[in-house]
Formats: structure tokens, C-alpha cells, sequence
């Protein structure tokens, strides 16, 4: 009984230690943050609709709690005629939660395949000469995937979208 005990101990500790976050010296997680950057400080936050398509996969899906789910189409559709619109006398900002990142790589017999990264982020809407005007804090959960041998995220969750009350 109590050597079935510790296997089962042992067998838990490994199953821990293949999901184990990476550091944030790693290359992973320096590669996967790089994604992100691109993905939002680029693309997002300067309507750069190009550099979301070269990020996204193919058959990207996008999981939103207050607004169902998109494909890469109707997703870039969506960002185009949305927070993308051009004439539109504000502009949407992305800003990640300072240490809210999590990296977990992803692999298949000892092979990183991909990663998943979760984290915090907030939003702002911001207007020429105007302060910042703060929106939704939401969690995510971003699914990168290794396609030859270019990192495109997969699959996007955003979540827990919560309203900030002014102080």
C-alpha cells in the first residue's frame, strides 16, 4: 500500500513537472512575450490589420464571453469595422497586466509544438488630447502553435471581463 502511494506521488510530480510554467529568461517565454508585442502593441494597438493576419493561423478561432465566437475571417472583419473603423475620433489600447503572463510550453514526444499563455490584460480607449479612458480588464488564454517553424496563435480566449470603477 504504501509503495502504490508513492508511485502514485511520483506519477503526479511528473505529470506537474511536464506542465510547469517557464521561466521568464527562457527562450520560450521570450519568443512566445515577442508574439504577443507583435500581436498588440503592433497590430492592436495601431490597427495594423497586416500584422494580424501574418499572426494568426488559418483556422484561427477566437472565444469571447460578451461576444460568442469568430473565425479569422469574421474576426478580421470584425476589427476592421470595429475598433479598426477609420474616421473614428478614438483609438483602442491594449495594455498586459505586468507579470499577469503565464507560458506553458506544449509538446509531443519530447517536440515543443506549441504554447499556451495566459494572462491579464486591460483596455483603453484613447482620444487626441484627451486622458486615457479606462474600459474592460479580462483574463486570457492564447493557444500559439508552431506551423513552419512560424509561432501563429490558434486559438484566443478572452474572458472575466470586468468594468474598473473609477476611483
Amino acid at each position: 500500500m504504501q509503495l502504490k502511494a508513492i508511485l502514485i506521488g511520483v506519477l503526479l510530480f511528473q505529470i506537474q513537472s511536464g506542465f510547469s510554467q517557464e521561466g521568464k529568461n527562457s527562450k520560450l517565454y521570450k519568443t512566445i512575450m515577442s508574439q504577443d508585442s507583435l500581436l498588440f502593441n503592433v497590430g492592436f494597438n495601431s490597427c495594423d490589420i497586416v500584422q494580424f493576419e501574418n499572426l494568426l493561423s488559418e483556422d484561427f478561432e477566437f472565444y469571447h464571453d460578451l461576444d460568442s465566437i469568430s473565425d479569422k475571417t469574421l474576426f478580421l472583419k470584425n476589427f476592421k469595422k470595429g475598433i479598426c473603423l477609420s474616421g473614428k475620433s478614438y483609438q483602442v489600447r491594449r495594455d498586459l497586466i505586468k507579470g499577469s503572463t503565464a507560458i506553458y510550453p506544449l509538446t509531443k514526444n519530447g517536440v515543443l509544438y506549441g504554447a499556451l499563455q495566459t494572462g491579464i490584460h486591460q483596455f483603453f480607449e484613447t482620444s487626441a488630447g484627451q486622458k486615457d479612458k479606462r474600459g474592460s480588464t479580462a483574463k486570457f488564454t492564447h493557444v500559439w502553435l508552431l506551423q513552419h517553424d512560424a509561432w501563429k496563435l490558434a486559438r484566443s480566449f478572452s474572458y472575466d471581463h470586468q468594468m474598473k470603477k473609477k476611483n
